[in-house]
């Protein structure tokens, strides 16, 4: 309902102000789950398939530093 619908309703029922404000606050409470979650919802699914690939790639760099090491410390061993 919007506030006009209220509005008739009130002077047709004679709703208090607070049951006015209760239906409105209920109607935009609907709009922000049905909407702006799901918005929101995407958004974080993004963000966690991008810090996924950051994180495949620094457990990448930290893999090769480590065989580098150990290449240098095999390779010092030999000579």
């Amino acid at each position: 309902m919007d506030r006009n619908e209220l509005e008739q309703a009130k002077a047709g029922v004679r709703l208090t102000q607070l049951e006015i404000d209760t239906q409105l606050i209920s109607k935009d409470v609907k709009q922000i789950r049905d909407n702006h979650l799901q918005h929101m919802s995407e958004d974080i699914d993004r963000i966690e398939s991008k810090l996924d690939k950051l994180d495949t790639r620094v457990w990448s760099i930290l893999f090769a530093i480590v065989i580098l090491a150990a290449s240098n410390v095999i390779a010092t061993f030999f000579n």
